[in-house]
């Protein structure tokens, strides 16, 4: 982004760690079957692929080998290092690129293993949309392939694929068993990761989703000179709920905001240095306040700790989540991708905030969404029900929740979450300020009215 200065070290040093490391994964072949259990490991293979009761075919070897790709990467007991199998590689990348050949749906799991897919959202005009599915059908079949019981992973890269293909889509519709199928072409569908309303006829918003998409940036800048075209004169940026994503795209988002200082330092094994600088040009200089929640991860709170540092906005919200840590991905020989925490990153204030998060210079409960109610116990009469009764602060009744008891005298209840609702029109922002007190203390923060909730 122009006006945002990087150190050019850093390039030179990631040229210079590429050529070191392989020589190093090389030495590390040797390092490994010198050590016992780097041995063992290699026998245990052999022996398996020798003497195991049902002769494993290729698929059943390659599963073996991932096992052990996943051994190492769970002994760190890491939760932000992982793997990522080689099918899972081309998602991932294609979502980085901000764009894919799809049909236009954002799907969720339909099973709390994560397995199964549901229509969460039907964007608006795109190839889905025409064809007729809708949000809450359930995806039972791609290509006439049962897939209820596969990752929601893949069923993902059994629906998207090249241009112009012909993709197959079977679900079942609220009310029917019945498989209704439809063919649709796919076409390049474009992730928007920025939304964007205005609040009042003065105050603009803009909420990004997540930073793991290259075009976060450009998808911003465009947004904010849509509500200055539209009169915003005051800002809210809100950053709830996003996880995160790209360094570079976190430096760039800060960057639109500030006109001076570090942005951000990466601290490693070796070194802390400044990793981005913001330069003199911004898209926004006007008063903002920013939004945060207990989801605000990462890229998120490098922003939001940037704006805070150099007091260039008021942080609203809820602590943050608190992951103050960086990943390398390295490509594997198998196409696979390990994902590797490999620095920490500090405040312009060189405040770490690891396992820590951002505190927010205004705190407030993010009450969009209600709490699901739950509770369970033994001792009731089996075979009976038993009934709870929730009520407000002023003892009026509420709702009354039902759980039928087994023949142990066991009884429980959860309450279905309803998905959180998504705008059918990419880039359009969904705001309730009735139910959104976040909201309503950014609009006071910025001196203006807030209607009553």
């Amino acid at each position: 982004m122009a006006g945002m200065k990087r150190n050019r070290l850093i390039a030179a040093a990631i040229a210079v760690l590429a050529a070191v490391g392989v020589a190093q994964f090389q030495s590390g072949a040797g390092e490994f079957t010198q050590d016992p259990n780097g041995r063992a490991a290699v026998e245990t293979y052999q022996i398996i692929k020798e003497h195991y009761l049902r002769k494993l075919d290729d698929k059943g070897l390659k599963r073996v080998l991932e096992g052990a790709i996943r051994g190492q990467v769970d002994a760190l007991d890491d939760p932000f290092t992982s793997y990522s199998p080689p099918r899972h590689t081309r998602i991932r990348n294609e979502d980085v690129q901000g764009e894919f050949f799809g049909i236009g749906v954002v799907i969720q799991a339909a099973r709390p293993d994560g397995t199964g897919a549901k229509i969460l959202t039907v964007f608006r005009g795109g190839p889905a949309f025409r064809a007729g599915l809708k949000a809450g059908d359930e995806i039972v079949e791609v290509d006439g392939e049962d897939v209820t019981k596969l990752d929601l992973f893949d069923i993902v890269a059994k629906i998207r694929g090249p241009k112009g293909t012909i993709v197959e889509i079977g679900v079942h519709r609220k009310g029917s068993r019945a498989t209704l199928r439809f063919k649709i072409r796919r076409e390049k569908i474009e992730i928007v990761s920025v939304s964007k309303a205005m609040v009042t006829k003065d105050v603009g918003y803009v909420a990004i989703e997540t930073f793991l998409n290259v075009k976060v940036i450009d998808q911003l800048k465009r947004a904010i000179a849509d509500l200055k075209a539209q009169g915003a004169k005051k800002l809210i940026l809100d950053l709830r709920d996003n996880g995160g994503g790209l360094l570079d795209q976190g430096c760039q988002v800060a960057d639109a905001f500030l006109d001076h200082g570090v942005i951000v330092y990466t601290r490693s094994r070796e070194v802390t240095r400044p990793f981005c600088e913001a330069g003199p040009e911004t898209a926004w200089s006007g008063p903002m306040v920013v939004l945060v929640n207990a989801n605000t991860a990462s890229a998120s709170e490098i922003v939001s700790g940037a704006m805070q540092d150099y007091r260039r906005a008021k942080v609203i919200g809820e602590k943050t989540f608190g992951k103050g840590v960086g990943q390398n991905v390295f490509t594997l020989a198998n196409g696979g991708e390990l994902t590797l925490v490999t620095f920490e990153w500090l405040t312009p204030k060189k405040r770490s905030i690891h396992r820590k998060g951002i505190t927010p210079d205004i705190a407030v409960k993010d009450t969009r969404f209600p709490e699901p109610l739950a509770f369970e116990g033994l001792g009731a009469p089996a075979g009976g029900e038993v009934e709870l009764i929730v009520r407000d602060p002023s003892g009026k009744e509420i709702k009354r929740l039902k759980a039928k008891v087994d023949a142990d005298g066991k009884f429980s209840y959860s309450e279905e979450v309803p998905p959180r609702p998504v705008s059918s029109v990419p880039g359009k922002a969904l705001l309730d300020l009735k139910h959104d007190a976040i909201l309503r203390k950014g609009l006071e923060v910025l001196g203006e009215p807030v209607p009553a909730p």
